[in-house]
């Protein structure tokens, strides 16, 4: 008899936006008009994989 073959999980395919580390990066800007300047930045959860840094099935 014949041993059966193992399947291997499929690799999960990184996040373009975030690189694969569920947060991107926003610039916080304040003042308004000709006087908005950039203050800081601040990290944000990765609206394309929802923080999980793979790339959601449907998608591809």
């Amino acid at each position: 008899m014949a041993t059966r073959k193992r399947q291997t999980a499929p690799t999960p395919v990184p996040c373009q936006p975030c690189a694969g580390t569920g947060q991107t990066a926003v610039t916080v800007f304040a003042g308004r008009g000709a006087r908005r300047r950039k203050v800081a930045e601040q990290e944000a959860t990765c609206l394309d994989c929802l923080g999980t840094g793979s790339t959601p099935e449907a998608v591809k």
